[in-house]
């Protein structure tokens, strides 16, 4: 079985996460100074959490050939399964930081 497809799913996924914490981050920036101050750890965890997720995308790209077999990419597939769980428990717990008011205007 070819991994295209999977490949493609994994990237997409992992594309649209970071537009999300990145969004998150933007938020943070934008905060009062004495919000931005209580927030700095955070922000530094979500840029390196975007720097993780641009080279697992990259890792992606390089492993992932048409002729590629779904077998072949496994680490890779747990791998991504991993960052997506570290993924959404910091992008919640931004969230939570932010709070929910904060978020969507």
């Amino acid at each position: 079985m070819k991994a295209r497809n999977c490949c493609k799913t994994m990237e997409m996924e992992l594309t649209a996460w970071k537009a999300i914490v990145y969004d998150i981050v933007r938020k943070m920036d934008r905060s009062s100074a004495e919000k931005k101050g209580a927030l700095l750890g955070e922000i530094g965890d979500l840029h390196i959490m975007i720097e993780e997720m641009d080279e697992r995308i990259e890792e992606i790209r390089a492993s992932c050939a048409p002729e590629t077999g779904i077998a072949d990419i496994q680490s890779e597939r747990e791998a991504y399964e991993k960052a997506l769980v570290n993924v959404r428990m910091k992008a919640n717990e931004a969230m939570t930081v932010l709070g929910a008011g904060d978020f969507g205007g």
